[in-house]
């Protein structure tokens, strides 16, 4: 009885032929899939509230024309990883030159939100929440642009050191090293916007 076996060409050429076989997704299902992604990452890489719509809408234009190309040789966020990269980037950049800073649109502390009521305590829980939300964008915005971008791969949206050095085109070890100096000055961040006095600050903003 004859064995067949394959080559190690042959593997390649039959992975090939599989990988060929790959649908490309429509503009629609990946705006249905990776809206809220697109916008929350967005956001995390120094989007000012006031840009997002448009740089969400930019960032699915460059899908459009871009997609037939996309191959699948990656997972879908990866590849829209180098996307958001460089909007967000040229966004800061804008913003930046307009003086504006990415927390001057956070909305401020409102008492009346919490006014006694029934439902006192879940808008307590849902206040408390917004302010940690808030307060981790404050320290975000604290950070520089290349530790905000390690900071917010890796630690948010759970990226391996190796692929951020790729998509940033840093070598590793830079990685590594801007990514221990953005925690530091994240917990850094947070201390000194949780002081009294700062809290204090912010409720007479």
């Amino acid at each position: 009885m004859a064995t067949h076996t394959l080559s190690r060409p042959a593997l390649a050429s039959a992975f090939r032929e599989e990988s060929s076989a790959f649908a490309v997704p429509s503009v629609a299902d990946v705006y249905a899939a990776h809206f809220k992604y697109v916008w929350r990452c967005l956001r995390s890489l120094g989007v000012p509230d006031a840009a997002l719509d448009d740089a969400v809408q930019e960032v699915f234009l460059v899908v459009q024309r871009k997609l037939a190309a996309f191959d699948g040789a990656c997972d879908t966020k990866t590849w829209l990883y180098a996307i958001l990269l460089r909007i967000s980037r040229r966004y800061r950049a804008e913003a930046a030159r307009h003086a504006q800073r990415f927390d001057a649109h956070e909305p401020g502390g409102d008492d009346e939100s919490i006014a006694p009521s029934s439902m006192a305590a879940d808008l307590r829980n849902e206040v408390e929440k917004h302010e940690r939300l808030a307060l981790a964008q404050r320290a975000l915005a604290k950070l520089d642009d290349a530790k905000r971008e390690v900071f917010v791969f890796a630690c948010i949206e759970g990226m391996s050191a190796p692929e951020i050095a790729g998509l940033v085109g840093v070598p590793l070890n830079t990685v590594y090293s801007r990514l221990r100096a953005a925690r530091q000055a994240f917990a850094e961040a947070v201390a000194s916007l949780s002081t009294p006095s700062s809290l204090e600050g912010q409720q007479h903003d």
